[in-house]
């Protein structure tokens, strides 16, 4: 590697590899060291997860080494916003607040003698000089060190090793530690963390008078800049109108989320006296608020905070048995108070009711829960804020708008809102049974009762045998036999029959149905909100400006004489 110069009264880093100084050489060799680590020690994955690991991480450090964000590295661009972050915010008041009219007291010297970092200092420099190289060898160079980047790497040369390690005996001699190394390094720590520390902490402390505040203050111009001519929230979003009261720059911030403190939106705009500007905030989190901050022509700036306890979100709503009520937007203009109110009533509704079964012998009754149609809600939203007061008939399943006159000025109008509302109801009725007591009774009944009687037939017959004596004394046998048929038609008998008929005690039940009873039902709801209102615009007055000189107009002299005598002085020649 070859031994270069470069001039001392040139501001330029030695490159020395690929257009890279030694400093991005060493910082990429040690990026790379460490995603060869990475890759060969990380405990997450196969192999192919730790070389991508790898790789992001030595792309991530090559670009930290060599990248610039507009001409400065990206470690100084890191620490100014590290510095940033942890320091004190800039002074956003007059600039009248920040000059002193006499110096302060001088800080009274400590008598119990140096501190530990004047101590620090001391051993650091002393030891930085005792460090300090030789002048032998300069004048070649011009009072410069030749540049020998082969030392910071490796071994030194033999020649040069063997120079400084022997002396003119032959003997060897012991390389010298450099003294007070430790405290050379304990000082640059040090040094490094009081740079660290953020500047709130300074500020907080004694700060020596500093005579560089030479301008002059312009004398404050007291009247408001801009005004709040409107306010209004719907859902999540808030309408804002804006009034200047003089030529302004201004910047509209909204923040919100858990905290309160994240920046939800952001917005500028320049008006002119009496011009107004129309914004749609955003809306989130426990505590919104938004601020206007404002420069006018005179150079002199300031800002408007509108917090959450002037803003009505989130906006009111209440659960109800006939209706659901939700208040969709309430806001203040100069002299008033609007809100409107959505309702979301039901279309059936069980309803208790003294219920009938049973009647006549018997009576039930007990009270039961009907599925009752909803048919008609009315009501009226009444709305109040101080000794202001107003009513509205209610609409159901609409919007309700009420309007609250309120006096001007700058005020938070506590806002309530009660809601009365009646239903008519009818209620389905089931069917009654209807019972009837009959005591026992007996009943005589005479009835005709007709029996058909059939017809029957019969045959008999009968032989008999009988000897007969002739005359001549013989005998003969013979058989008689006789044959009878009886035969007895069908006919109807009809006979009158006296019954005796015992009726038991008993009840008769009759199933009746029933038309539908009409009923009503009454509800009250509360909602409450609040509002806050800004003073009545008015334009700025502004001071006179104040007269200017005229400029200054030479008149012709006659040479330099006639200088002299146009001053009253006497020419000397």
């Amino acid at each position: 590697m070859r031994e270069h110069e470069v001039p001392t009264h040139v501001q330029a880093e030695d490159r020395v590899l690929l257009g890279f100084t030694f400093p991005q050489v060493v910082a990429m060799v040690v990026v790379c060291a460490l995603s060869y680590g990475a890759y060969r020690y990380a405990p997450v994955g196969p192999s192919e997860v730790r070389m991508a690991i790898a790789v992001l991480f030595g792309l991530a450090g090559i670009i930290a080494v060599v990248g610039k964000i507009g001409g400065r590295r990206l470690p100084l661009v890191a620490a100014d916003l590290l510095k940033y972050r942890l320091g004190a915010r800039l002074y956003v008041g007059p600039p009248s607040h920040l000059v002193r009219s006499e110096p302060p007291a001088p800080a009274q010297p400590v008598k119990s003698g140096p501190g530990p970092l004047k101590l620090m200092a001391k051993r650091a420099g002393k030891s930085l000089r005792s460090l300090r190289p030789r002048r032998k060898g300069r004048e070649k160079t011009g009072g410069r060190m030749p540049f020998r980047p082969h030392r910071w790497f490796g071994k030194p040369r033999r020649a040069e090793a063997d120079r400084e390690n022997v002396n003119g005996n032959g003997k060897e001699k012991r390389r010298k530690k450099p003294k007070g190394f430790l405290a050379v390094m304990a000082a640059v720590a040090l040094a490094a963390a009081v740079s660290t520390v953020p500047q709130s902490a300074l500020a907080d402390g004694y700060e020596p008078w500093r005579d560089e505040i030479d301008f002059e203050v312009s004398e404050q111009v007291e009247g408001r800049r801009i005004f709040v001519e409107a306010l209004t929230v719907s859902g999540d979003r808030a309408a804002v109108t804006l009034r200047a009261a003089t030529a302004l720059d201004i910047r509209v911030r909204a923040f919100g989320g858990p905290e309160g403190s994240w920046l939800r939106f952001w917005g500028s705009a320049s008006l002119d006296e009496g011009e107004a500007a129309d914004y749609s905030l955003p809306l989130s989190g426990p505590a919104p608020s938004f601020t206007v901050s404002w420069e006018d022509t005179l150079g002199q700036a300031g800002a408007v905070t509108v917090e959450h306890d002037r803003i009505p979100y989130p906006l009111p709503e209440v659960e109800g048995e006939l209706c659901d009520l939700r208040v969709t937007s309430l806001g203040w203009t100069q002299g008033a108070v609007r809100g409107a109110v959505e309702s979301e009533c039901v279309t059936s509704i069980e309803h208790p009711i003294e219920l009938q079964t049973v009647a006549g012998h018997e009576s039930v009754s007990e009270t039961a829960l009907m599925e009752a149609a909803v048919t008609a809600i009315t009501g009226t939203v009444s709305a109040a804020t101080g000794a202001s007061q107003a009513s509205v008939p209610f609409v159901a399943n609409e919007e309700t708008r009420f309007r609250l006159p309120v006096e001007t000025g700058a005020a938070i109008h506590a806002v309530t809102i009660d809601v009365s509302l009646e239903a008519s109801l009818s209620i389905p009725m089931p069917p009654l049974t209807q019972l009837t007591h009959h005591p026992e009774r007996i009943e005589e009944r005479t009835e005709t009762v007709s029996m058909w009687r059939p017809g029957a037939s019969d045959t008999d017959s009968d032989s008999e045998t009988i000897t007969v004596t002739h005359e001549d004394g013989t005998t003969t046998e013979h058989t008689v036999s006789a044959y009878a048929y009886a035969h007895v038609p069908g006919t109807t008998i009809h006979r009158d029959v006296t019954l005796t008929i015992v009726h038991p005690e008993h009840v008769e039940a009759e199933v009746v149905e029933r038309s539908p009873v009409i009923g009503s039902r009454e509800e009250s709801l509360a909602l409450a909100s609040y509002v806050g209102s800004d003073d009545p615009y008015a334009a700025l007055a502004l001071p006179e400006p104040e007269p200017e000189d005229p400029p200054a107009e030479q008149e012709p002299a006659d040479g330099l004489r006639g200088w002299f005598d146009l001053l009253g002085w006497e020419w000397p020649w």
